[in-house]
């Protein structure tokens, strides 16, 4: 496989011209076709991608290049330990968990807002967006249909102190 057999999915490229690292979470789905390829055509220079499917992330290693970061690794048990050490963060954080992960991601979105220094993407429900309340610290500010259904969105955060 190579990166010109992936057909890239709807995504906010435009936060990426603001970025130079991203985090791709459950990012070997569709070998990154949904987040990491446009990380990647985007050339954002340090990309970190955090999965539990050993053999995608092998067929990305390949794909992507040395430069990328490919972690086997349970995202349950890797954001908190990653979020609460407080030591890394990323200026975009994509969150393509598959639909029976969804619950946790927003059970966990203030682990997931803290490892972003800009932005978070979420893939939800669209049902689910109204869980979202502004806070101090971050505010929703679009929403980018995913599923031809209108069921499936990427909701997109930005921390406020990003704003213009």
């Amino acid at each position: 496989m190579k990166l010109s057999d992936l057909k890239p999915n709807v995504y906010p490229t435009d936060l990426l011209e603001d970025c130079t690292s991203g985090l791709c979470l459950f990012g070997a789905g569709f070998y990154g076709a949904n987040d990491a390829i446009h990380m990647h055509n985007a050339n954002i220079s340090h990309v970190t991608v955090v999965d539990t499917d050993t053999e995608k992330l092998a067929v990305m290693s390949s794909m992507y290049g040395p430069g990328w970061i490919l972690i086997l690794n349970d995202v349950t048990t890797w954001v908190p330990n990653i979020a609460n050490s407080g030591v890394l963060s990323w200026d975009i954080v994509s969150v393509d968990a598959p639909a029976n992960m969804f619950d946790w991601c927003w059970n966990n979105i203030d682990l997931l807002c803290a490892l972003a220094n800009k932005y978070v993407v979420l893939t939800t429900y669209d049902s689910m967006v109204d869980r979202w309340v502004n806070t101090d610290e971050w505010r929703f500010v679009a929403i980018y249909s995913r599923s031809s259904k209108e069921l499936i969105s990427l909701m997109v955060l930005e921390r406020n102190s990003c704003l213009n």
